[in-house]
């Protein structure tokens, strides 16, 4: 039986590890093509482990059809010459999730100056760059699906938090403009941290767990992204879902109940079920 995603093309920015490697592994257990674009071709630093041709091994033992291009979000051009690269093998881009980002050190009051600009390019520009450069393709297609991604920080002050409210603020804003083109324009953010490498590095192993319960596995949030993935302008646009609104709602009460069980409490305590 085809996957869910079967015949798409879909990139994933930032998909060398942690979430994005996640959901790039789950797009290819649904069928699709998965472009891993990301900066890391070689690993370097044992504690942040994966590359984009890793990531791109267990995309195809998923399953699905990997294509690992080097990108830099940070860079416009990198960014068009991936988006390129990818006309150019496939002929089209179906999905486009920004995942790629950072999260510097320090409160707003102690930042780095330098490291407050870098998030902002990778975590801001970077998407807003990624969405400029797939967005021809998609107009001609009209067609095209867009999931920006987001953070719990963004209902809190923090730099970091900054970042992630811009990119709501975005999605709102270019699901409104996009939606006469047929592209749909939606925000994923996680109930809660998940175990990445990137959450660990410079961190104990328990730091960000809630008292008494583990953290949550990322699968209800690689299945919100898959759902994410099948909407269009008439089914979901203009939305901010949490990993557990989105499987509830557009993955049905059989699906949230399943997610529910493997989750701690407090992943569905926010939306009262």
């Amino acid at each position: 039986m085809a996957g869910r995603l079967a015949g798409k093309v879909a990139i994933i920015t930032g998909s060398s590890r942690g979430l994005g490697q996640y959901c790039a592994v789950g797009y290819g257990r649904e069928g699709a093509t998965v472009v891993i674009a990301a900066r890391t071709e070689t690993e370097t630093n044992e504690r942040l482990p994966g590359t984009i041709f890793e990531t791109g091994r267990l995309v195809e033992e998923a399953g699905g059809i990997a294509f690992p291009v080097t990108c830099n979000v940070a860079d416009f051009e990198s960014v068009q010459e991936m988006v390129k690269k990818v006309l150019d093998r496939f002929g089209r881009i179906d999905v486009l999730m920004t995942n790629a980002a950072v999260q510097p050190p320090g409160g707003i009051s102690t930042i780095q100056v330098r490291h407050w600009e870098l998030e902002f390019r990778v975590n801001v520009h970077g998407s807003f760059y990624c969405i400029r450069a797939a967005l021809p393709a998609m107009t001609e297609q009209k067609q095209g699906n867009i999931i920006s991604i987001s953070s719990i920080a963004a209902g809190g002050g923090s730099h970091y938090g900054a970042t992630k409210r811009a990119i709501e603020s975005m999605t709102i804003g270019l699901a409104a403009e996009l939606k006469p083109s047929g592209i749909a324009v939606n925000c994923l953010r996680p109930v809660a941290a998940i175990a990445t490498p990137g959450l660990f590095y410079g961190r104990p192993q328990g730091y960000m767990a809630r008292a008494g319960e583990p953290l949550p596995a990322p699968d209800s949030y690689v299945e919100s992204a898959v759902l994410l993935a099948e909407q269009t302008t008439e089914s979901c646009t203009g939305r901010i879902f949490t990993d557990a609104e989105a499987v509830r709602e557009l993955g049905g009460s059989a699906a949230f109940q399943r997610y529910k069980e493997l989750n701690p409490p407090s992943w569905s305590a926010g939306i009262g079920a």
